[in-house]
Order: structure tokens, then C-alpha cells, then sequence
């Protein structure tokens, strides 16, 4: 016993060091998100999301370097790579509301379904195996957008155009399901395993139009630096405004280069097509990727991430203990606590105190695809593979399950109930969201009041019933 003891000591000491990492990176995001609600994000940011560890895939291309458009053509030269991961005859998880099936030749291994008496044990690898679903079934959403953007490239009209809409729209309806995934290789490199990978993925609130429209008049997208440049001007968000923003304006100031040397201005409306096109491209080859070496970082084989998490206790390289990896997947959940309550909801809502107008509604998340309700729909379908089990309807392990083992079972009720009526009041907006925070607050309110109903129960009895730790980001947290 005590020889254990200085290496569990050990192992909390080295646990509160990381999250006073996550906690200051955290808040260097929130202030980043909070200049957007009175400005865009500012061009300053120098955090690349560069932390990745080794074993991080590159974008495809020589030297690690982004994919480079031929001039004019639009036409990329590097051909996306396939991840390793091992395929079964069986169906892939649904992709939800919004598009999510599986491209044409893509089949992800189905979540197997444990049989017997509840274990952590159990519960771990039902998380691994949900993870691995995702982000498998994320690389084939990865790709189909890779192809429509390259095509859109090769003849930019409203047809390619809408195609590539579309994939878009199918591609963030999983991945908005894998932002409750954030443990392991999507987590900051401050975490058990984590590679940075989801920032590389998808940076908001880190997101800068102003940076993407210098991108734009410079084509910074087609140099080999692209894909270590800086992440508000890169992956899926980037590529929103690329495929959905048809404007000739931009969103710099006066004094930045494309306007005080009138480049912008210069650039006629079919050669801005062109290279908002090119971007595109560019863009969804470096997300794919990223998609690659994260679907690779979950593969079921030897000294991958998948193989570390569920032999947590047994040896494991990473978690000493179970308690420590259910404690990693626990913290992921409190996604919807902080992103999607306090910064999906709240801030628009101007519930922060960095929002000074009745509404912010510069800090929405799809403010030109209008598809904010739709992330927070993925994002709730995504916690509800986690709590309660990954199959459909929610078959399989999940926290609830565990919260039944240690008889707690009216509080699993109770937590399903409030998930329930969050998705609920989120289904029943009429209207976008964008257009709902001016037109119909009352049912924005709602949806947020629905949400901190399941957070309230997260962050309190849920932790305490099952002996977790509060993430560093929620505690001392009251609202």
C-alpha cells in the first residue's frame, strides 16, 4: 500500500497541472470568442493548435506540406490518404438530422453491445468503441467533402457549389457529435493523450473572416505552410464561410493590406469564385487529413490510443487506474456545460458578461450556414451516446448504467428526462437559430433553460454519485 501510494499522489498532482493548463487555455479561448461578440477575432492570435505529438498525420502532399491548387484550375495535386482503420460488412452509426450517412464505399466497424452485469471495464471500452464509430464514420464525411470541394474548384457554379454545401452541412452533423469525443487524441496535448486534433478539425470559437479573406487575395492556401498556419484560418469553419458566404465584401478594417492597398478591390467577381473555390479545396484536403490521423489514432491495434483507454488499470501507459480514464471521458460530457450552454447559448443571448447588448448575435456559431441549432442537436445526440449507449435508440453502456450500478437509478432517470427535454426544446425552434435570437428569444431562452436543466444534474449529483472530479473549466461555476 505504500508503495501505491506516492504514484496515486503522484498521478493527482500531475492531473491538477493539466487542468490548470486546460484552465488558462480555456480562458485565453473565451476572451478570443468574446472580442468576436463586438469585433472579429483578432488577427494577433498566434496559437496554431501545433502540439499535435508524434504520429500526427500531415496533409497529404510532399514534405508534409498542404495541398497546392494548379493555378487557375483549381485542381488539387495530392490524392487524400486512407486511415487504417479496419472495416466490417456490418452498418456504421447514424449520422443524425442533416445528412451524416457514410460516404458510397465506406463502412465503419458497428459499436459492439455488451452483454452481463455492468463494469467500468465495460463502460471504458463502450466509450473507445463509440469514438472509434465516430471518428471513423467522420473520415468518410471528410472525404465526400474533400471531393466536392475539389470539384467545385475544377468549376465553381451554383451546381458544385450546392453539392459542396451539402457536404458540409453532412460532414459537421458527425462532427458535431465527435466534439463530446474531446478525450484522448482530439484533446488539447495538456490532456491523457491528447494530440490537439480537434483544433486542428475545427477551431470555433477560434475563427477569423478577416484572416480568411486575407488568405484569400495572398493564397496563403496554396503554400506548403497552410496546414501549420493559424487555426482561425483553417478547417471546417474556414471552409463555412468559403462555401456559404457568396458576398464581394470583406470584413477587415480599413487599414488591413487587402484593403489600404485595395487588392480585394481588385479582384473581380469570377477570379474571388475561383479562389474562394481553391481555399476550399485546400482546406478540406488539410481537414481530411486531420480526420485520417485521428480516425488512425483510435484504430483497433496495437499502441493505438483505443488499446491505452480500455487497458486503464492493467498497465496502461496513460491511466493508472479505471477511475482515471472514466474520469477523461466524464470530463468530454461537460461539453454541453461550457461550450454549448455557455457559449453557443449564453453568449448570444448576452447571459455573459462580455456581451454588453441585450444580444450578441456576432458570437453565434454558423452565423452563413445558419445551422447553429443543428450542431446543438448533434451535440446532444452525441452526449446521449455517451450517457446512455452509442447504438440506436441508445443501446449499449453508459454512464446511466453505471448510475443504476451504485443505485442511483432515479438519477439516470432523471438525467435521460432532462436530455430529452433538451433536444426537445431545441426541435421545437421554427425558426433558425440565427433568426430566433431576434425574432423569437422567448424559445432561445427555453432551449437554453432545457440545457442547464441536464448541466445543473451533470455538474452536481452526477459527479458526486459516481466519485468524479469536477473539469477545472466548471468548478466554482454557480450559473
Amino acid at each position: 500500500m505504500n508503495s501505491v501510494r506516492p504514484t496515486m499522489n503522484r498521478a493527482r498532482s500531475e492531473r491538477a497541472g493539466r487542468r490548470l493548463s486546460t484552465a488558462l487555455l480555456l480562458s485565453l479561448v473565451g476572451v478570443a470568442a468574446a472580442a468576436g461578440c463586438r469585433k472579429p477575432p483578432p488577427d494577433e492570435v498566434v496559437y496554431t493548435g501545433q502540439g499535435a505529438g508524434p504520429g500526427v498525420a500531415q496533409p497529404p502532399g510532399s514534405g508534409g506540406s498542404a495541398p497546392v491548387p494548379s493555378t487557375g484550375s483549381g485542381a488539387t495535386s495530392t490524392t487524400a490518404a486512407s486511415s487504417t482503420i479496419a472495416t466490417t460488412s456490418g452498418a456504421g452509426g447514424a449520422g443524425g438530422a442533416g445528412g451524416g450517412e457514410p460516404a458510397p464505399g465506406d463502412v465503419c466497424p458497428p459499436v459492439p453491445v455488451a452483454e452481463g452485469p455492468f463494469s467500468k471495464a465495460k463502460l471504458i471500452t463502450a466509450a473507445a468503441d463509440c469514438a472509434l464509430n465516430r471518428a471513423c464514420e467522420f473520415e468518410a464525411q471528410a472525404r465526400a467533402l474533400h471531393e466536392s470541394a475539389a470539384a467545385l474548384a475544377r468549376g465553381p457554379g451554383e451546381p458544385s457549389a450546392a453539392a459542396a454545401r451539402g457536404a458540409w452541412l453532412a460532414a459537421m452533423a458527425v462532427w458535431q457529435e465527435v466534439e463530446l469525443f474531446r478525450f484522448g487524441p482530439a484533446a488539447s496535448s495538456t490532456q491523457p493523450g491528447g494530440q490537439d486534433l480537434r483544433d486542428q478539425i475545427y477551431s470555433w470559437p477560434l475563427v477569423s473572416r478577416c484572416k480568411i479573406e486575407e488568405q484569400i487575395v495572398s493564397r496563403a492556401y496554396a503554400q506548403p505552410s497552410f496546414s501549420s498556419s493559424l487555426i482561425n484560418g483553417r478547417g471546417l469553419a474556414a471552409l463555412e464561410y468559403l462555401v456559404f458566404y457568396g458576398g464581394g465584401d470583406n470584413a477587415c478594417s480599413q487599414y488591413s493590406p487587402i484593403n489600404a492597398n485595395r487588392t480585394w478591390a481588385a479582384l473581380g467577381a469570377g477570379e474571388l469564385a475561383q479562389r474562394k473555390a481553391d481555399y476550399a479545396a485546400a482546406a478540406a484536403a488539410d481537414v481530411l487529413a486531420q480526420a485520417g490521423a485521428l480516425a488512425r489514432a483510435w484504430a483497433p491495434e496495437a499502441g493505438s490510443f483505443r488499446e491505452k483507454l480500455i487497458q486503464a488499470g492493467q498497465g496502461s501507459p496513460v491511466f493508472a487506474t479505471e477511475q482515471d480514464a472514466l474520469n477523461a471521458v466524464s470530463d468530454a460530457m461537460f461539453y454541453v456545460e461550457k461550450e454549448l450552454k455557455d457559449w453557443k447559448l449564453g453568449r448570444p443571448l448576452g447571459f455573459t458578461e462580455d456581451c454588453v447588448t441585450p444580444t450578441c448575435p456576432e458570437a453565434l456559431e454558423s452565423r452563413f450556414a445558419l445551422a447553429s441549432a443543428a450542431h446543438i442537436r448533434a451535440n446532444l445526440r452525441g452526449f446521449r451516446r455517451l450517457f446512455q449507449g452509442c447504438g440506436e435508440g441508445g443501446e449499449g453502456v453508459g454512464f446511466d448504467d453505471w448510475l443504476r450500478a451504485v443505485d442511483s437509478a432515479d438519477l439516470a432517470d432523471r438525467m435521460l428526462q432532462a436530455l430529452s427535454g433538451a433536444q426537445s426544446a431545441v426541435d421545437a425552434l421554427d425558426l433558425p437559430l440565427e433568426q430566433a435570437l431576434s425574432t423569437d428569444r422567448a424559445k432561445v431562452e427555453s432551449v437554453y433553460t432545457a440545457v442547464k436543466a441536464l448541466t445543473d444534474l451533470l455538474k452536481t449529483e452526477f459527479v458526486s454519485a459516481l466519485n468524479l472530479e469536477l473539469p477545472q473549466s466548471s468548478e466554482g461555476d454557480n450559473d
